[in-house]
């Protein structure tokens, strides 16, 4: 990863906010403050712990979250407190 991503010391949870999408470039926000719209599609997670350690999730059939999985490597492209930019490797 380049750039990491603002953590103010404690782990953020990003929510994939696909609309926002910019060709490769996917659009993540903080899942418990930013207000998405509804979907039926559901939105992959994105955990980044102060260290840098990227975690992926996905809502299962039943709306609960999968168990985590380490992320695909990715580039940062834009990190701000409300924003966060990536391109897949």
């Amino acid at each position: 990863m380049e750039n990491r991503p603002p953590t103010m010391g404690a782990a953020l949870t990003w929510a994939h906010s696909f609309e926002e999408d910019e060709g490769d470039i996917q659009v993540y926000r903080p899942r418990d403050t930013f207000p998405f719209p509804s979907s039926r599609r559901g939105r992959e997670t994105l955990v980044i712990d102060p260290s840098g350690h990227a975690m992926t999730a996905m809502p299962g059939p039943d709306d609960r979250m999968s168990a985590q999985q380490p992320a695909p490597p990715f580039d940062i492209v834009e990190a701000s407190g409300d924003v966060l930019k990536v391109r897949k490797r």
